[in-house]
């Protein structure tokens, strides 16, 4: 098993996260608007924490960060919430590759 890294850039990566998110959103009711105001916040949000990013890290981590920004952005709305914070955000992506490293070591 070979591991795929963001080596080429993050842009795939995430849009394959918000395309998983999508589905797995409809199949339970909540379609998000694409290209939405919560969609836009939700991509923003994801690339500006992974541009922030020194480690090399796994393409997996980045995609499943973006579905888990953009199922929790699309739930909260849906709530009449706001968005989640940039600081939420943060600690969610330390305790992901956190995990995600702990799986690899294995």
């Amino acid at each position: 098993m070979s591991i795929l890294y963001m080596d080429q850039g993050f842009g795939p990566h995430v849009d394959r996260g918000f395309e998983s998110a999508s589905t797995r959103l409809e199949h339970s009711g909540l379609a998000p608007e694409r290209e939405g105001e919560t969609d836009r916040h939700s991509r923003e949000l994801v690339r500006h924490i992974l541009s922030l990013e020194a480690e090399r890290v796994p393409a997996i981590t980045a995609e499943l960060f973006a579905e888990a920004i953009a199922v929790a952005d699309t739930v909260r709305e849906a709530q009449g919430r706001g968005p989640v914070t940039s600081y939420r955000a943060r600690d969610f992506w330390e305790i992901l590759k956190e995990l995600i490293d702990s799986v690899l070591d294995q």
